[in-house]
């Protein structure tokens, strides 16, 4: 294993969280593909950093443990590794300011570290600032935290719910009774996934699109049949509908990103002999697919259904008109 330092360093507190008898020098230096000299050092940052590591001789040889005990040290019963998780999980999360989840990541977190050692504390923000995670445009969610509240706790507790909801499309709203299924969390938005008593069928609801919401006292049983993975099945990724089998081609220049990717669960691809790439998907045919292949503007090109091929070039048609003719031939 190759890596930065403190990627090493996780690492050899996870060997030891995993070996009671202890690892020498040698055997930590081979599990990481590093020179002793480097394990050496790690493990005298480990200690200066506050992480109960010694050393024991035993059959002639000198091995590394991490000190009994040191487990019940901490708050709750969390291993070193699981305590760095924890705090770099409070940087995931921030893509969700403003909600309930976030502020409960950072107030667990508190809680957790309260009595640890400064020099351990800093040896876990150095990680933090380690760990880059980038994310796309998401959403301010300070104005929903109320509602993502109240629908999580409603979720858990099996209560129905009335919600005012505007529609994306029409921009009209209805008022309707939902069976809060499950709050789901998806490309930096959240929703809600429930049964729709006006529709008498499992909805997707955007939660920033619920204009009103009332808890009601009415209680519910969840089908037990119901699973989120076989739902979310006939969505290519928000939006469900009836699957039809898309076929998309990518020229050379898009395929290798292509195929690095699982798109959808169905996805069957083919690579072509000069380097193309086709893709097979059962998936409804909406905004979302439409999107997905025009973002690889003259990359992709539709091989079926005729229904998609003509939606692809009406938008196409519709983006040069809105463009102008002085960009025309």
């Amino acid at each position: 294993m190759r890596g930065n330092q403190i990627t090493r360093q996780w690492a050899i507190i996870r060997l030891l969280e995993g070996c009671t008898r202890g690892l020498s020098v040698a055997e930590i230096a081979s599990h990481l593909e590093a020179g002793v000299r480097t394990v050496y050092r790690d493990i005298d940052h480990l200690q200066a950093a506050g992480f109960p590591l010694y050393s024991d001789t035993g059959d002639g040889a000198q091995r590394w443990k991490l000190m009994d005990g040191s487990k019940s040290s901490l708050p709750l019963p969390l291993t070193m590794t699981e305590l760095m998780s924890l705090h770099m999980s409070r940087d995931i999360l921030k893509v969700f300011e403003g909600t309930v989840f976030q502020e409960s990541i950072e107030s667990l977190f508190d809680k957790v570290t309260l009595n640890l050692p400064a020099q351990t504390l800093q040896y876990l923000d150095n990680i933090s600032g380690r760990l880059g995670i980038g994310f796309g445009a998401a959403k301010d969610f300070s104005a929903f935290r109320d509602t993502i509240a109240q629908l999580s706790e409603a979720t858990a507790r099996r209560t129905c719910v009335e919600i005012s909801y505007k529609a994306l499309s029409t921009g009209t709203k209805t008022r309707r009774v939902v069976e809060p299924y499950q709050v789901w969390a998806m490309n930096g938005s959240f929703y809600l996934i429930g049964n729709c008593r006006l529709r008498e069928e499992v909805r997707t609801f955007a939660m920033d699109r619920i204009m009103k919401l009332t808890v009601l006292k009415e209680r519910f049983s969840m089908p037990e049949d119901f699973s989120l993975d076989e739902y979310l099945k006939s969505a290519f990724r928000v939006m469900t509908g009836k699957p039809e089998t898309v076929r998309v081609w990518f020229r050379q220049s898009a395929a290798q990103v292509v195929k690095e990717r699982i798109w959808h669960p169905t996805q069957e691809m083919r690579e072509e002999g000069d380097g193309s790439l086709s893709i097979t998907l059962e998936v409804p045919i909406n905004y979302e697919i439409v999107s997905w292949i025009l973002g690889f503007g003259s990359a992709a090109e539709v091989l079926s259904p005729a229904s998609l091929k003509e939606r692809i070039v009406h938008e196409l048609d519709a983006a040069r008109a809105r463009y102008g003719q002085e960009f025309q031939s």
